[in-house]
């Protein structure tokens, strides 16, 4: 009993130390199938990467390209355009006609946002005399055809002015007096401006005729006075635009003399300004056919 309880003993002990062998196998020998997936599992788009691992961002895409479009008003030139036709009675029957153009502009780079500023450009003016019904009420049954004409040019090819809306306009005088006798709408964001310059005279004409009943002659003509200096005055106003968006302004302008005062009306224009713009705005022919071509 005592040899078998000993056997039994005996057996036990070795099945035992087996077992524990086997054990710390177990525990120290890594698993391939974890080694497998750690290594060779492809991760899945719509599964959450492992606990650690930093999420790449996702790409941004670019914004398209957005055409960039000229604007009409940034930078700019300021063309101002006026013109103007009268009658002046100098005697019963005796008239003089007048006509008038002024073409101004303002091409600035430095300058060229806003109305105010320096404008250079031409003054053309002419002048010529009605005398026919003078001549006839004159001559009365006396039986001689006579005519007589005279006329002639003033032009300005360099005329400069500015335009400003700084100035107090109680202390100088920019006023402009309207058809009912009254000074014309003005306010402290009108753009005005006030001086002088010389025309010079040209193609000055004096042309008299006459024709008696028994055949009498007077055939006199004339080119003289070209030359001479005519000192013209003006006054300026600019229709306001305090916040400058509009293309299109109305222009008075007051023009005074030896013989004459007059107002003539015109428009204020705004186009593109660009370099290239400035080339085809020389070139042009609204600006070809402006009052330039008149004095050539």
């Amino acid at each position: 009993m005592k040899s078998i309880s000993l056997v039994f003993l005996c057996c036990l002990s070795m099945l035992l130390g087996a077992c524990s062998k086997g054990t710390d196998a177990d525990a120290k020998t890594p698993e391939p199938a974890a080694a497998q997936i750690t290594t060779t599992t492809t991760p899945d788009s719509n599964l959450a990467p492992p606990q650690g691992t930093p999420i790449p961002p996702e790409p941004t895409a670019l914004p398209a390209p957005t055409e960039v479009k000229r604007s009409l008003y940034d930078p700019s030139i300021f063309v101002i355009e006026a013109k103007g036709s009268w009658q002046i009675e100098i005697a019963p029957g005796y008239f003089a006609d007048y006509e008038c153009e002024i073409y101004l502009h303002k091409i600035d780079a430095n300058d060229n946002r806003a109305v105010a500023g320096s404008y250079q450009g031409v003054f053309w003016m002419q002048t010529s005399l009605d005398t026919a019904e003078y001549i006839k009420e004159m001559l009365g049954d006396v039986p001689i055809d006579m005519s007589f004409d005279a006329g002639g040019e003033a032009v300005s090819d360099n005329l400069g002015i500015s335009l400003n809306t700084s100035d107090d306009k109680a202390w100088t005088d920019y006023s402009i007096l309207g058809e009912d006798g009254n000074p014309l709408p003005l306010t402290q964001d009108t753009p005005v401006g006030k001086g002088s310059f010389v025309a010079i005279a040209k193609e000055i004409y004096l042309v008299a005729k006459a024709q008696g009943a028994q055949g009498e002659k007077v055939d006199y003509s004339s080119n003289e006075g070209s030359g001479d200096e005519v000192d013209i005055n003006y006054v300026i106003h600019v229709e306001p635009d305090e916040m400058e968006s509009g293309n299109t302004r109305k222009v008075t302008i007051h023009l005074s003399g030896e013989g004459f005062s007059q107002v003539i009306e015109g428009e204020m224009r705004r186009l593109p300004g660009t370099t290239e713009d400035v080339s085809d705005y020389l070139n042009s022919p609204a600006y070809q056919n402006s009052t330039w071509s008149k004095l050539q």
